[in-house]
C-alpha cells in the first residue's frame, strides 16, 4: 500500500487544531502552553511520575522538566513529593485542583466526541477506533508488531 506520509501528517495536525478550537478550556487551561497542559494530562494519566521520566517521555531536558513543572506548581495543578525510598528522588503527582481540571477536560472531550460520534456510522466509528489504537501502538513500540 502507497501511504502519503504528508496527507497523514495534515490531517494529524488537522485533526489536533480542529479539537484545540473546539474543546473549550476555562482560562485555568487556556493559559497554560500546550507541553504544560501535556505534562498535566500525561501525569493525571498515568500517576505520579519522575522528573527523570517526564523528560525522557517528553524528550527534554531536566532543567526544562523542571521550568514547566514549576509553573505547573505555581498554578496549583501538581506538587513535588520526595520518595520515601530514596530521599532524591522526586514525585510530581497532581494536587486536588489538577484533578478537577483533569476531569473538566475529560468531560469536555466526551462531549465533544458524543457531538462528532453522533454524525458517523458505528461501523465507522468502530474501525477509526481500531485504527487509532493500532497506530498508537505501533509509535509507542517504534514500528513493531
Amino acid at each position: 500500500m502507497d501511504l502519503d506520509s504528508e496527507k497523514i501528517m495534515k490531517s494529524v495536525f488537522d485533526l489536533v487544531l480542529a479539537f484545540s478550537k473546539m474543546l473549550n478550556f476555562n482560562s485555568e487551561v487556556e493559559n497554560l502552553r500546550a507541553i504544560e497542559l501535556y505534562v498535566l494530562l500525561y501525569v493525571a494519566q498515568k500517576g505520579p511520575q519522575k522528573m527523570s521520566e517526564l523528560a525522557e517521555v517528553f524528550s527534554m531536558t531536566k532543567s526544562n522538566i523542571t521550568f514547566l513543572v514549576d509553573n505547573l506548581e505555581k498554578n496549583g495543578f501538581v506538587e513535588r513529593e520526595r520518595s520515601n525510598e530514596d530521599r532524591r528522588v522526586i514525585y510530581i503527582r497532581l494536587t486536588d485542583r489538577g484533578r478537577d481540571i483533569y476531569r473538566q477536560i475529560l468531560d469536555d472531550f466526551a462531549k465533544l466526541i458524543d457531538k462528532v460520534a453522533s454524525q458517523i456510522p458505528e461501523q465507522d466509528l468502530l474501525i477509526i477506533s481500531d485504527g487509532f489504537e493500532r497506530l498508537s501502538r505501533l509509535f509507542r513500540t517504534g514500528g513493531e508488531r
